[in-house]
């Protein structure tokens, strides 16, 4: 079990981008004892959770946007009940609104955007979508509405904010 314990701590630095000289400067901990870890095999506990803080604290989305390669996005049912309530008494399918509103339609754009919940948004549209429909909102919104989703779109192609 020890030395799976040291397997996967090297895997969790590659993982995050980081060598074991970087770990030990950042978390203060003397190199000889990162690497001594791997020779005994004992890496202790308190060691992912440094590894993870100080990953996080470079870059808060950088692991994320790792994880969450958006190529398909699935819609649940939650998001199919925002989507129909958006568009109240229209009888519209979700996957046609969805359609119209990447194609940058904008009677579908504005209701999308004005009932939807920011949160869902980010559900529904990937980054690209959403940078591809920045034109339409500049044209449709008021500049503050359109200079929140740029800046969105801006966020998420850089990795996230830099917290430290």
């Amino acid at each position: 079990m020890n030395k799976e314990k040291a397997y996967l701590f090297d895997k969790a630095l590659k993982y995050h981008g980081m060598t074991k000289k970087e770990f030990a400067e950042k978390s203060e901990i003397p190199y000889d004892t990162v690497v001594g870890w791997k020779r005994s095999g004992n890496v202790p506990n308190y060691a992912f959770v440094l590894l993870k803080k100080i990953s996080f604290i470079e870059n808060p989305r950088k692991h994320q946007l790792k994880l969450l390669p958006v190529t398909h996005i699935e819609i649940t049912d939650k998001l199919v009940k925002e989507i129909q309530v958006a568009f109240w008494g229209k009888n519209y399918e979700p996957t046609y609104i969805l359609k119209e509103v990447k194609k940058g339609n904008p009677d579908f754009v504005k209701p999308f955007f004005e009932n939807l919940f920011y949160g869902d948004i980010l559900k529904l549209l990937t980054t690209k979508a959403i940078e591809k429909l920045l034109p339409t909102i500049n044209h449709i919104f008021e500049e503050r509405k359109a200079i929140f989703w740029k800046n969105i779109v801006e966020i998420y192609k850089g990795g996230g904010v830099n917290v430290a």
